[in-house]
């Protein structure tokens, strides 16, 4: 992700577009070509691994964020690690995601008292830990020294809260990738603190980050621009679209979607990971839409439920539902 904005003359934009066809990925590409108007430009999709998103005034380069078309099976993310089967956000989880094959795990991230990253969902360590209290009102010390795995399963007692660190030795080590959501609002100097670890352990390739702050958003595109960021939102419409685009956003990431506006959001160059999805009715649903990720707390499930199906059909086959896909 060392580019994730760079202006292109419209000479730029074909001749990536002709190098597309050389390289066997002409076919998708053509078939999602079209004109939009909530983007001036035109948008061309091709999935090379590498780049995702080509425009006449813009490259997005996304290899976590490959933009699909109706009927193509999206990216298995699992909502907060494995939290079906382990304890949410701690390393069991984070681990058992890699052995089931999901494309990533999902963590939650909150500032200690003394300015550390560490892991956890809710502002208090009450649900989630032996302990009391709020996260930023307790150091680092005080975090660590709470077993984060008891109320789950005796099996996980003395399960610690990671550090933001901690996960990303791990992606580094596993071949995991991560989605990063930063929880509340962050400021520039915290965020600054986060991407100096994800460029120390040089994974800037394997995060995608995401916040349902609007601000905190705006924060990451600025501190980090080769970064993809996600915005987290109820649904899709016209005006989140263009919100998303005026506050950096490289998605947008809702908790129901229609084919309509998952199509809106893809032609005005936004990815789409939808959350948090459990059921096979709602897969398949989703799947016929053309959205980028599910977010599951089953990626297990969601593994065999494509494996099971041949993971999609050709695009085009399949008629998306009209109808809105609630959160579970």
């Amino acid at each position: 992700m060392s580019v994730r904005r760079r202006r292109l003359s419209g000479t730029g934009a074909v001749c990536a577009a002709v190098w597309a066809v050389f390289t066997g990925f002409a076919s998708p590409a053509a078939e999602a070509i079209t004109h939009s108007p909530l983007d001036a430009g035109t948008v061309i999709s091709q999935s090379d691994g590498e780049r995702s998103l080509l425009s006449l005034d813009r490259v997005l380069r996304r290899p976590l964020a490959v933009l699909r078309l109706p009927g193509q099976a999206g990216a298995i993310v699992a909502h907060r690690g494995y939290s079906s089967a382990a304890p949410e956000n701690t390393m069991p989880a984070l681990s058992s995601t890699t052995a089931v094959g999901a494309e990533y795990f999902e963590i939650d991230i909150r500032l200690s008292k003394d300015g550390v990253p560490v892991v956890i969902h809710d502002s208090t360590v009450d649900r989630t830990t032996d302990g009391t209290g709020a996260v930023a009102d307790m150091t680092i010390e005080q975090l660590r020294a709470l077993d984060a795995g008891s109320w789950f399963d005796d099996t996980f007692a003395d399960t610690r809260i990671p550090t933001l660190d901690e996960v990303l030795d791990y992606v580094a080590d596993s071949g995991a990738d991560v989605v990063i959501e930063y929880k509340g609002t962050w400021s520039a100097a915290g965020i600054r603190t986060t991407i100096d670890m994800i460029d120390a352990a040089d994974l800037e390739n394997k995060v995608l980050t995401q916040s349902f702050s609007q601000k905190t958003v705006a924060n990451i595109s600025k501190v980090a621009p080769t970064l993809p960021v996600g915005w987290l939102t109820d649904t899709i419409n016209a005006s989140i679209i263009t919100t998303a685009q005026q506050i950096g956003a490289d998605a947008v990431n809702p908790s129901r979607a229609t084919a309509r506006s998952v199509a809106q959001a893809h032609r005005a160059g936004l990815g789409v990971f939808v959350w948090t999805h459990d059921e096979d009715a709602d897969w398949e649903a989703l799947t016929a839409m053309g959205v980028d990720g599910i977010i599951t707390n089953r990626p297990d499930a969601l593994q065999k439920w494509m494996h099971d199906r041949g993971r999609a059909p050709a695009p085009g086959t399949v008629t998306a539902s009209a109808s809105s896909v609630a959160i579970r």
